[in-house]
């Protein structure tokens, strides 16, 4: 069955480049994501980045999406939807008309901004018993895959996981680029973090968390110089260095999509998605009180 698939908000490059990989055009054959296609899409507004708006509706008119005036004006016309708006502080009011129609909805990164947003959204689809979930698509790239099916490296003690973490307006802290660093510590350790502490300066941060099971992990968000992904691996048999490619990811992350849209089951429990947010909101908290200690609980 093919889905018919709604996209809302054009102001992240998720929104053309989703399109191009579910609707099969303007993208190598590699590329392709079969099983769902973009039927329509709403332009929206943008508190972070309008003028991306005018840039990016031509080329996903151009993948054939019908151009609506309203997100409800998709209800009926769509079996799923994408909120893509780039600030994660709008996801609560895109997707709430959704999920009260019981719409199977996929909410972009940052899932939210505030616990209080998170687990509104959250509750909605908890009410209606709708499939929701979030993800970055770093935890879906190729060599993370790759890295946890390797049985002979044994148990994971710890990591170090970096990557960028450029801040803007509308997306504070690790909410912006350092969501997906964040989200590849929860895809290597797993939930269960207890307690962390931020140090900060203008040019990197640095969170080190305990795990309730008293494993560490830490995590650099950097702003300036190389701005790879990547992590160690402290494991049984080995300390495991894994650069993290970029290149399949959106790929991936659109098939992990529709295939919890044609099974139901998310691959990320949002229990999961709601401790990212509290970690990302005491991250910033521990940053504002000076590096502090800052429980999770």
């Amino acid at each position: 069955m093919m889905l018919r698939l709604g996209i809302v908000d054009f102001d992240s490059s998720h929104s053309i480049e989703f399109t191009r990989r579910l609707n099969q055009v303007g993208i190598s054959r590699d590329q392709w994501v079969d099983g769902a296609r973009v039927v329509a899409g709403w332009p929206g507004d943008s508190r972070m980045a309008p003028a991306r708006i005018d840039h990016f509706l031509p080329q996903i008119a151009a993948c054939g999406v019908d151009i609506v005036d309203s997100p409800e004006s998709m209800l009926g016309a769509i079996d799923a939807v994408l909120v893509l708006s780039l600030s994660g502080e709008r996801h609560l009011e895109r997707a709430e008309p959704f999920l009260r129609e019981g719409i199977p909805t996929y909410v972009d990164k940052p899932f939210a901004c505030s616990l209080a947003d998170a687990e509104a959204i959250s509750d909605l689809a908890t009410n209606t018993d709708t499939l929701l979930f979030s993800s970055s698509g770093l935890r879906f790239s190729d060599d993370v895959t790759h890295f946890q099916k390797q049985s002979h490296y044994g148990e994971l003690h710890g990591c170090h996981v970096y990557g960028p973490a450029k801040r803007a307006e509308g997306n504070p802290g690790l909410f912006h680029y350092g969501i997906h660093a964040t989200e590849l510590l929860f895809t290597l350790m797993g939930p269960g973090c207890a307690e962390l502490y931020t140090t900060y300066t203008d040019d990197a941060e640095i969170v080190t968390a305990r795990w309730s099971d008293d494993r560490l992990a830490s995590l650099r968000g950097n702003r300036v110089g190389n701005t790879a992904y990547g992590f160690v691996a402290f494991c049984e048999a080995g300390v495991i260095p894994v650069s993290v490619s970029t290149r399949s990811v959106y790929r991936n992350l659109c098939q992990q999509i529709v295939n919890a849209f044609k099974t139901g089951t998310p691959p990320v429990p949002l229990s999961t998605t709601l401790e990212i947010v509290r970690f990302i909101c005491a991250s910033l908290k521990s940053e504002q009180q000076s590096g502090k200690r800052v429980s999770l609980n």
